[in-house]
């Protein structure tokens, strides 16, 4: 809308001819209609997850750093197994970007019980965390393929993640064991016993806070934790396929949808005035000539 009545401004000036106040105007409402909000860019991306694991607090020196699933609930004695997930955010969104709206979908494995002909059929409600501290992943656990009676982890291979370390034997603990995190869940959602079904953490403003913290300060990036809101009760956890499971379909993914914002308004007004006082002076100098 702009050019078109730059352009509209040139012709009257080409004809030497004083510029109407009402040209002014409309290219007026022109600048304030370029920088609206129609104008926005909007994108949705999609990433896969960077790094899952497992925390057991029974057995606080074993992980799952890197195996196909994630724990999360209490065990057969009432334990606690908490998730850890993480996302490179500003790997896929450009700094700068509003973020919109966010959702996390995670392809449930397993319900405590599978196998047994007492699985847990109770839906259980799971809550995303977000995480205060870094840790990494490990390897713990890589190269498995198979789930079952995977429950308690495996003795933890530097630098993995525990219930009481960051990074296994590294001198990094938690500052509270069982993982350093926002006590406020940023989402929740109900999980039940649908097996290779997907279950999604809808968007709230809290996620959209988190996730664009994540991309302004990348450094404050250190992803959630996902915890069971029946974690002390028996039989009461649900298991995630991770980014290391063989199925790609059935991995964890975020998806974000984020703006990017127009030309800021005083770029705008620069533009404008200088094209209407080039326009002016050259409408200007040719009256004078046909004078």
């Amino acid at each position: 809308m702009i050019a078109d009545s730059l352009r509209r401004l040139s012709s009257i000036a080409s004809t030497g001819k004083p510029l109407p106040s009402r040209t002014t105007f409309t290219l007026a409402l022109a600048l304030l209609a370029g920088s609206s909000p129609e104008n926005v860019l909007a994108v949705t991306v999609t990433e896969g997850s960077g790094k899952v694991s497992t925390i057991f607090e029974n057995q606080p020196d074993n992980s799952i750093g890197r195996g196909p699933a994630v724990f999360i609930g209490g065990d057969s004695h009432g334990s606690p197994r908490r998730g850890l997930i993480g996302f490179n955010i500003a790997a896929d969104i450009p700094a700068g970007a509003i973020i919109t709206s966010v959702q996390l979908t995670l392809y449930l494995a397993q319900v405590a019980g599978s196998g047994t002909g007492n699985e847990d059929a109770f839906p259980r409600t799971i809550e995303l965390h977000r995480l205060t501290n870094d840790w990494a992943h490990g390897p713990t656990a890589l190269g498995l393929t198979q789930i079952d009676g995977t429950d308690q982890g495996f003795p933890a291979i530097p630098p993995s993640p525990t219930w009481n370390e960051r990074r296994y034997q590294q001198g990094q603990p938690w500052t509270t064991p069982g993982g350093d995190f926002v006590p406020t869940a940023s989402a929740s959602t109900a999980v039940g016993d649908a097996v290779n079904s997907a279950y999604t953490w809808g968007s709230t403003p809290a996620l959209v806070a988190d996730v664009q913290s994540m991309l302004d300060e990348p450094t404050s990036n250190h992803g959630w934790l996902l915890q069971n809101t029946d974690e002390y009760g028996l039989d009461t956890y649900r298991v995630f396929y991770t980014k290391d499971w063989s199925d790609t379909a059935m991995r964890p993914r975020l998806q974000v949808s984020y703006e990017m914002a127009p030309v800021p308004l005083p770029a705008a007004v620069w533009l404008f005035g200088s094209s209407l006082v080039g326009l002016t002076g050259l409408a200007r100098r040719k009256a004078v000539r046909q004078r």
